[in-house]
């Protein structure tokens, strides 16, 4: 039997083949470096949001919760070391320092932008400003913490 030579065809096909079959290889796959970074930046930004919960839950002003950096305290300060009821970091001189928290040994870094820093937006402000500058960015009139990545909104 003889060989016959492929036809237009057959080669236009093995042609889109071999160029999809390069285009997949190019693709990231689910659970790359790509994946693997989002899943760190949220695991870091969920520490974030779980230690500032705890935090509100543990201190009250004027009846009211009190999220960390309210009162004019630091936030970093306010998670990672002690407090009193009221929030606040410096001693009352007092007999009355039941003392709370830390809630976080430190401030974890936001792996996209390398940095472990803790903006804090000014209390009258509800929404972020993202600048890149920071770690994360905090929102003491709402509690939320975000990722500071320029260009989000």
């Amino acid at each position: 039997m003889a060989s016959r030579a492929p036809s237009r065809l057959e080669v236009l096909l093995l042609g889109l083949g071999l160029a999809a079959a390069a285009l997949l290889a190019g693709i990231p796959r689910a659970g790359g470096p790509a994946r693997a970074a989002d899943q760190t930046l949220e695991d870091r930004l969920n520490l974030l949001r779980a230690a500032i919960f705890r935090f509100s839950m543990d201190h009250v002003r004027e009846g009211r919760s009190l999220w960390p950096g309210q009162g004019g305290e630091d936030p970093v300060r306010q998670l990672t070391g002690p407090t009193r009821l009221d929030g606040a970091t410096r001693p009352s001189g007092g007999h009355d320092d039941r003392l709370r928290g830390p809630y976080l040994r430190r401030i974890p870094v936001n792996p996209v932008n390398g940095l472990a820093t803790l903006r804090c937006m000014p209390e009258d402000r509800t929404e972020p400003e993202f600048l890149g500058t920071h770690g994360w960015v905090y929102v003491p009139a709402t509690g939320r913490v975000y990722p500071d990545l320029p260009g989000d909104s």
